[in-house]
């Protein structure tokens, strides 16, 4: 089975006391190494922090939800009817927008989620940017929902990658850039300074870094002028 290092993917925690937490050592981990271990280093992150869980600078709308095992870094945003819950982090400078749910995620430095965003159990890389309804689903469509149990497994150049969970959304990687109405997961991984244009759908993929992503319909548009009604 091929080798995932989040390394090739995103950037570690390098700013404010996030960098001194397991977050400051993320690039070093496999993928689904991360993914068991996860808890465990989010928990310790938690303990390290203290009461700088949530940094004086960050700024939340007074109608978002941030749950009891959020941190928020230096400098970020939570804007209006959002809500970010489970064991999540907001690297800093990270930006969520307007009615937006993150579960279970890791937000790099500067990256930047537009509106209608919906991520479970994803890492999204320094200055990447989710433009608008852009949803990364974690588990496979199953008879129970309530309990999956189908094993999440991304095919790449090299072969299968086994992520040895039923929970896992995406990886997305360094300054990749979407458009909007986009379905990913579960299971994808997007390599650094990739774009992901509008309508885009993808499962269960490994794409390497410097691509761009179409969907059929988007080069397929075509325009017709119309035919003019004669006067009477």
């Amino acid at each position: 089975m091929p080798a995932l290092r989040l390394g090739t993917y995103l950037t570690s925690a390098t700013e404010g006391a996030l960098a001194e937490t397991p977050y400051g050592d993320l690039a070093g981990y496999d993928l689904g190494d991360f993914l068991h271990r996860w808890p465990a280093l989010h928990a310790t992150a938690l303990t390290l922090l203290g009461d700088q869980r949530v940094h004086p600078t960050a700024r939340v709308h007074p109608t978002a939800i941030i749950g009891a095992e959020v941190i928020l870094g230096p400098h970020t945003t939570v804007h209006e009817f959002t809500t970010v819950r489970g064991p999540s982090v907001l690297a800093a400078g990270a930006q969520v927008g307007f009615n937006c749910e993150v579960t279970h995620s890791y937000i790099g430095e500067h990256a930047v989620l537009g509106h209608r965003i919906g991520l479970n159990r994803s890492l999204v890389g320094t200055g990447a940017h989710l433009s608008s309804s852009v949803t990364i689903a974690a588990i496979h469509l199953s008879d129970d929902m309530r309990h999956p149990h189908r094993e999440v497994i991304l095919r790449g150049e090299d072969g299968l990658y086994r992520c040895a969970t039923p929970r896992f959304g995406g990886l997305i990687g360094d300054h990749t850039q979407t458009g909007h109405n986009i379905a990913l997961g579960p299971g994808v991984a997007i390599g650094r300074s990739c774009r992901i244009d509008s309508g885009v759908t993808l499962v269960a993929r490994i794409v390497p870094a410097h691509h761009t992503l179409s969907a059929p319909h988007t080069a397929g548009t075509r325009l017709r002028a119309q035919r003019r009604c004669q006067d009477r």
